[in-house]
Order: C-alpha cells, then sequence, then structure tokens
C-alpha cells in the first residue's frame, strides 16, 4: 500500500492546474504591476464596481425603441402588426448607466473555454414566461413573441450574433477573439457581447393575462427584466444550458452583465393615428460637376409619401399629436455629428451617405429634404419631443398644407404628399471642400404620436 501512498501527491498536483482554473470578475484598474486577479493593468481597457452589481431586474438600459410607441384599434393596427423594433448594443442596452465598449467583466485563463448566454426571464409571466408564455405570439404566427406587462402588446427578442431568439431556454455562444492583458489572460469585454434586436407586436387582449391597466398613456414601471445576457467560464456561477431560466439562475445577478428590459424606458399610449402606407423606394439624381456645385447649382427630385389617417387623430407634435418625421441611416448620423451637421435639439440639418468618408463617396455635399418647399430638419431617432422643440428635433404635424387627400373608407382617410429632395454643397460651419464620387444615402419616413 505504501508505494500507492507515495504517488498520490504527484497525483494532485497533475490535476491542479485544471482543479484551479477560474475566471476572475474584474472590479478595478490597478496599478502597472498588480497582481490582484481581480484587476486590470492600466490601458488594458476600464473597469470599476458593477453597476447594480450586475444585472438586477431593474438595471435595463434602452434597448433604442422609440421612448412613445401607440398602439390602435385591430381594424387599423391588426393584430401581428410590428409596433417598433430597434437593435441595441450591450453598451446600452446592459446597464441603465451603460458601459464603455472596453469595459471588462472577467479575466480568463487563455485557454479557458467562455461563453455568452442568453435566455428569457423565464420565471416570470410578463417576461419570458417557461410556460406556453409565447403560446398568444404562436396564435397569430409570430414565434417567440411573449407577453408584456401590458395588455396586447407582446415582445420578441433577438439575440444578433447567433440569429436566435431569447426564450426560456438558455443558449450559449463561445467567445473568441478576446483581448489578451499584459498577464496572458483572455479579457470579457462589453464590445465583445451580443447586440439585441427589439420587436414589439400588436396582438390580441387577453380578459385576465396582464399586469398594467389599459390606459391612453403608460410608462412601463414593471421591473422585472424580458431578458439576460450571463457568462459561462470554468469557477464561475452559471445556468445550465438547454434547460429552462425557471429555477435555473446560478450566477444571477452578480455575475451577469446584461439585462434587458422595457422598464422605465418605454411610453405606451392609445390613441388616433396615422400610418406610412408607400413611399418612393429610389430617388436618383442626375449627375452635377464638382465646378457646378462649388458655383451654388443643385439637383433636385420629387419623392411621393402616402398614408393613411384614423378619424379623431389629433393632427400636432403636441403630446399625443400624431407627427411626421424623416430618420436618417446610423451611417449618416454619425458623419452629421462629425461634421457638426447636428443642431442643439438633435435635429439634423442634411441628410449625408450612409458611408460618408469611405473611399468612392463624395465629400462636402449632402441633400436637403423639403416639405411645402421649405428645408426640413431630420430625425437622429424616433423619440418623442414632448412637446419640446419639435421642428428643431425633426418633427412635423403628420397631415401638412401640402397633403393631399385621395380618399375616404370607414373613416380612414388616404392622403398622398409630394416632397423633394435636393443634392447641394454642403453649408452649414467650417465645411470639407467637395471631391467626387458617389452619394448615397438612406432615411425612412415614420409617422408617430407624440
Amino acid at each position: 500500500m505504501k508505494p500507492i501512498l507515495r504517488n498520490l501527491p504527484l497525483l494532485f498536483i497533475l490535476l491542479a492546474p485544471t482543479a484551479w482554473a477560474t475566471c476572475y470578475k474584474v472590479t478595478s484598474v490597478g496599478s502597472a504591476t498588480t497582481t490582484s486577479n481581480t484587476a486590470i493593468r492600466p490601458g488594458e481597457g476600464v473597469a470599476g464596481a458593477w453597476p447594480g452589481d450586475g444585472a438586477c431586474d431593474s438595471c435595463n438600459g434602452s434597448l433604442g425603441l422609440p421612448s412613445v410607441i401607440n398602439v390602435s384599434d385591430a381594424s387599423f393596427q391588426p393584430d401581428g402588426s410590428l409596433i417598433a423594433s430597434s437593435v441595441s448594443p450591450l453598451t446600452q442596452y446592459g446597464n441603465s448607466a451603460g458601459y464603455d465598449a472596453e469595459r471588462v467583466f472577467f479575466r480568463c485563463a487563455q485557454e479557458d473555454a467562455v461563453y455568452e448566454m442568453f435566455s428569457t426571464n423565464g420565471d416570470d409571466q410578463f417576461s419570458g414566461w417557461y410556460q406556453g408564455g409565447d403560446s398568444v405570439g404562436n396564435s397569430i404566427g409570430l414565434q417567440a413573441a411573449y407577453r408584456t406587462a401590458w395588455p396586447n402588446v407582446l415582445l420578441r427578442l433577438t439575440h444578433v450574433e447567433t440569429g436566435q431568439y431569447f426564450t426560456d431556454i438558455w443558449r450559449e455562444r463561445r467567445l473568441s477573439g478576446l483581448d489578451i492583458d499584459s498577464r496572458g489572460f483572455q479579457l470579457v469585454k462589453a464590445k465583445n457581447l451580443s447586440a439585441v434586436r427589439a420587436e414589439l407586436f400588436r396582438a390580441p387582449l387577453e380578459s385576465t393575462r396582464y399586469y398594467l391597466a389599459t390606459l391612453p398613456a403608460q410608462k412601463y414601471l414593471y421591473t422585472q427584466a424580458a431578458g439576460y445576457i450571463a457568462i459561462k467560464g470554468p469557477g464561475l456561477a452559471y445556468p445550465n444550458v438547454g434547460q429552462t431560466h425557471y429555477g435555473n439562475w446560478a450566477g444571477w445577478y452578480y455575475n451577469w452583465p446584461g439585462a434587458i428590459g422595457l422598464y422605465n424606458f418605454v411610453t405606451l399610449k392609445r390613441y388616433p393615428t396615422c400610418a406610412v402606407t408607400n413611399v418612393t423606394p429610389h430617388v436618383v439624381f442626375p449627375s452635377i460637376s464638382i465646378g457646378e456645385i462649388n458655383a451654388g447649382a443643385n439637383r433636385e427630385m420629387p419623392f411621393q409619401v402616402d398614408f393613411k389617417c384614423q378619424s379623431g387623430v389629433f393632427n400636432s407634435t403636441a403630446p399625443n399629436g400624431t407627427a411626421l418625421g424623416i430618420k436618417v441611416s446610423a451611417g449618416a448620423l454619425a458623419a452629421s455629428s462629425a461634421l457638426g451637421l447636428v443642431n442643439a435639439n438633435g435635429g439634423l440639418s442634411y441628410l449625408v451617405s450612409d458611408r460618408y468618408g469611405e473611399p468612392g463617396m463624395a465629400k462636402g455635399v449632402g441633400i436637403r429634404l423639403l416639405r411645402d418647399g421649405s428645408a426640413m430638419n431630420l430625425l437622429a431617432n424616433e423619440n418623442s419631443a414632448n412637446g419640446s422643440n419639435a421642428t428643431a428635433i425633426g418633427w412635423y404635424p403628420a397631415i401638412g398644407s401640402a397633403s393631399n387627400k385621395t380618399g375616404e373608407v370607414g373613416g380612414i382617410s388616404q392622403y398622398t404628399e409630394t416632397f423633394r429632395a435636393r443634392l447641394e454643397k454642403l453649408s452649414l460651419g467650417s465645411m470639407p471642400t467637395v471631391t467626387p464620387g458617389r452619394v448615397e444615402a438612406t432615411a425612412q419616413v415614420v409617422i408617430r404620436v407624440q
């Protein structure tokens, strides 16, 4: 027996590196020589105490949805209609205060397999319930669209990196390409975790399955998160992949960096409104030379917007009114900010190319959009103006002085209106020199209750 006993210490030494492998929760930036497992060194990222100590139920940030959404009657807005949608990075949705993209959550050994996990809040009946929670969505052909605390409003979340819907079953994605710190550890940062697509749908009204009453205006104050992002790695507490969230939430909330929800960021209203039915899909400008555009010449083309309005609509930019705006693309917004084309209220004076500044794209030119001959400010997002500086933000009464009523059926009026797009030299502040190239810009006509 003695030879066996003498071999035992060697056996334990060989197993130790695997048995002790772990990921460490990072909570500070230490010195250039720190040896703390829970600290990074300067220049390796951003760190600190976790806000709310992790993904607490009311710690969610904005999903990028409009601040006000509207549900109308089923004859105007049929069950299954998409009310609003957005895509948001974890730096925005994961916490109410937001995260820096370089925010470090964990340090893990280079050989460790580290995963991002995601699921709905499957133990709450208004946040992705694990027993038939999406039965209402399934009944109208909307897979993985779950009840919210609002009557007849469903929420569907999509994990953008995998394209998979959030359900009550935990799924995972192995993280790769992580930054390595000066001590050879992988760093799990906010920038490494997936964006989330959020979609809100109208659904049939259930008389017994809702939390918040049906009111004309109602902010989402139900604190339960709709979904979560968790981290799986050696030494961490984490849920069991492939199993339901119900009773399976190890590591919550102190080891989970992302709470996903509507709490405190979206208000639901129920008023008569208008909706866009058709927009000219493409506007093609004739070519113009640099000499012409520098001399003040431009190219102008029309485009048409068709929309319909319910009887009793409040045509206004005031609270509860229905307003129209034209929202620029994310690329155009980023370029406009860099060029100084965003006013003090957040509205934009020009529509510039989606890929402004890239090779082959013209510089120093933009597109003015005109309504009834007057230049419009353009929307950076679809948030309500709350009755303040609406035109400066980019909101206008939905029915304008040049809107032509073309018919009315069942109390719903049809309208058409011709807008104009004018390609010209940028003329605000210190503008760059005009260079030749293409102008490829995208915008979206939106109508929303304020």
